[in-house]
């Protein structure tokens, strides 16, 4: 009986570890005083009642990309690639702080309601440089070992990809849970009723125009993002 052929083994993968490069990217925020109250509510999809009217709204939108270069190696088992480069950039695609319409530019509650809102600017700042420093660290742990294995060489570089994103998640899923606890803190009930006593003239010509016959002490304030 003739014996069977051997199977092609995969090959080893290059050796040398790869070289990582960081960028982020974090452009001033826009603001903006385009959109009323209602605007806002459409916005966040919460309906304005009788201790809710946003004021503000700060929006951000974080989004990443990573392209690499690989060393490679093939037999007819297949191919085994390595990360030569890596380029990973964390850019900040969205930062919007709106202030309400109805709110006159330069007045006591618009610097009332800004400062608020800048609050909310550096929450969204700070946690995306913590989240770059650590997804950089955890490229760096993957690299050092990542290996991408498959039938041909786009197989073996989507392999590497997967890993990639698998490896820098946690910092992005740590990122949003960050931001959302610092931004309650931020939003808190003694904050917003800070808010509602702040500039008394400002607040009463506000209640007057957005809900005629309110009580004084009418609740406003920004939604947590």
């Amino acid at each position: 009986m003739a014996a069977a052929p051997a199977l092609a083994e995969t090959p080893p993968c290059p050796p040398d570890p790869p070289q990582l490069r960081l960028t982020v990217t974090d452009p001033e925020p826009v603001f903006s005083h385009a959109l009323t109250i209602d605007g806002l509510h459409r916005e966040t999809g919460l309906p304005r009642s009788a201790t809710l009217h946003h004021l503000g709204l700060t929006t951000s939108r974080v989004e990443w990309q990573s392209e690499i270069e690989t060393r490679y190696r093939s037999t007819e088992g297949g191919v085994c690639a390595r990360p030569a480069t890596v380029s990973l950039e964390l850019a900040q695609t969205e930062h919007v702080v709106r202030v309400a319409r109805e709110i006159p530019k330069g007045s006591c509650l618009w610097r009332e309601v800004s400062a608020h809102e800048r609050r909310h600017v550096a929450v969204n700042r700070r946690s995306l440089r913590q989240a770059a420093a650590q997804a950089k660290a955890a490229a760096e742990r993957w690299g050092a070992r990542a290996e991408g294995r498959g039938a041909t060489l786009d197989e073996a570089m989507a392999s590497l990809q997967q890993g990639l994103r698998q490896a820098i998640e946690p910092a992005l899923a740590g990122m949003r849970a960050a931001r959302d606890s610092a931004h309650r803190e931020i939003d808190s009930p003694a904050e917003y009723e800070r808010l509602s006593r702040a500039c008394p003239a400002d607040q009463k010509r506000l209640r007057a125009a957005v809900r005629p016959g309110a009580k004084p002490g009418l609740l406003v304030h920004d939604p947590v993002r």
